[in-house]
């Protein structure tokens, strides 16, 4: 994993605990989906995998 996906985990992981402290119902979806929007396309991919890692983290 590079520092790029890293930084997303930890962007992502980050947003979820400040959501559940403000009690704002922002799912994961919705998170990786304004960090695409706020980012270049050469970040896609990076996020995308930062997302199914978060994810498989939630499941599991």
């Amino acid at each position: 994993m590079n520092e790029q996906i890293e930084y997303f985990v930890e962007k992502m992981e980050a947003t979820i605990l400040s959501d559940i402290v403000t009690e704002n119902e922002q799912d994961l979806y919705e998170i990786a989906t304004d960090l695409i929007s706020h980012n270049d396309g050469k970040m896609f991919a990076d996020i995308c995998q930062a997302y199914e890692l978060v994810k498989h983290h939630l499941i599991a």
